[in-house]
């Protein structure tokens, strides 16, 4: 396995929910006690540098936010692959995983050591009213995105 889980400790979910609210686009118009119970039950995860993130072509369930370090986006062309965008903290992706569940139309891959949050989709469709939230969110991120 490339990646270690781990739960989140309260000094981590403190400091979360400010950097969370202020900086991630998908919980703008989040209340605090929204992010934190999305955090509740999602984990934290790290990844050491070179591990794939999430597989093009693979199923997903799970968004992702960086917390600390950075990765890149890799599409597979005609010619390779080709990179899409360089995350870094704050950045989100995998967002299509909570509506669709469908195969990942891209890579991404840790640059650096990246600890990031892993969020399942379930943890948005138990809270109907923060879920709504988010999917208006992951919208206007898609829209900008394309």
């Amino acid at each position: 396995m490339s990646w270690i889980r781990e739960q989140f400790t309260a000094t981590d979910l403190q400091g979360l929910l400010f950097r969370l609210s202020q900086h991630v686009k998908a919980f703008q118009g989040l209340t605090p006690a929204e992010i934190s119970d999305l955090l509740g039950s999602s984990e934290k995860c790290t990844y050491a540098p070179g591990a794939h993130i999430v597989k093009e072509g693979n199923i997903g369930t799970h968004m992702y936010i960086i917390l600390g370090g950075e990765a890149r986006v890799l599409k597979t062309g005609r010619d390779g692959e080709v990179e899409l965008a360089q995350l870094a903290p704050a950045d989100s992706f995998g967002e299509m995983a909570l509506a669709d569940k469908e195969a990942r139309s891209a890579s991404v891959v840790a640059d650096t050591d990246c600890v990031l949050v892993r969020i399942n989709d379930q943890a948005i469709h138990l809270r109907p009213e923060t879920g709504l939230k988010v999917y208006r969110n992951i919208t206007k991120v898609l829209s900008a995105r394309l």
